[in-house]
């Protein structure tokens, strides 16, 4: 019967009810917040580093093939290099290249599952000559690895792919100097964050505990 009267009481409260419970149970709500926002702090703090990367790959050639019309050869290579920067999209994406990938920078890839493998680098065509790689990692030295990594397997895969072309027409990828920076986050975002949650939180345990009574 104490909890049926209880339920009523919730069903029917206004904001200023409300607002007496939690000055009733002030201290309690007090303490859910904060402990909120030094648990999120905690985990930020104490969280392993991170490292992210992105590795431009600029699709070049090491020969032309010739036409009568150089207006059609620069369309047709244009053509050509688009459909080459999907290829590379589309190794990237491969759980065998992700493999290949780690055992060339020297990482040990048995524990990752299908699903990580395929996540694990990160590819996007930004125009018919340029592929951006992205990646993280928790060390500045092994993101390093990694970009030389896959700047190795990706030149591998082309002169595999060039030996089959019957004109002189092969492609090239050079790799830019990869930009790695140490991810961070910003306290005062995560304040926020952390005290509108434990806000939230602080007002159902409230409730909770006056349902309870």
């Amino acid at each position: 019967m104490k909890i049926e009267n209880s339920k009523l009481k919730i069903k029917s409260m206004e904001l200023k009810e409300y607002l007496q419970i939690i000055k009733k149970y002030l201290n309690l709500f007090i303490a859910v917040t904060l402990f909120t926002i030094a648990g999120v702090f905690a985990y930020f703090v104490f969280s392993s580093e991170s490292w992210s990367a992105s590795l431009t790959l600029n699709i070049t050639r090491a020969g032309a093939q010739e036409t009568l019309d150089y207006k059609f050869d620069d369309f047709y290579r244009l053509q050509a290099d688009e459909k080459f920067a999907e290829t590379v999209v589309e190794w990237l994406k491969s759980p065998r290249m992700a493999v290949d990938i780690y055992e060339k920078a020297g990482i040990d890839a048995s524990g990752f599952s299908i699903r990580q493998l395929k996540k694990s680098v990160t590819a996007e065509k930004m125009s018919s000559q340029i592929v951006a790689v992205s990646f993280s990692s928790p060390k500045k030295e092994t993101s390093r690895k990694i970009s030389d990594a896959v700047s190795g397997i990706i030149a591998e895969n082309t002169r595999t792919l060039n030996k089959d072309q019957n004109e002189k027409v092969w492609f090239e990828v050079v790799a830019q100097d990869p930009v790695i920076v140490k991810d961070g986050y910003s306290a005062f975002w995560v304040f926020l964050a952390s005290l509108a949650m434990g806000i939230f939180l602080g007002f159902w345990v409230v409730l909770v505990r006056f349902y309870l009574e």
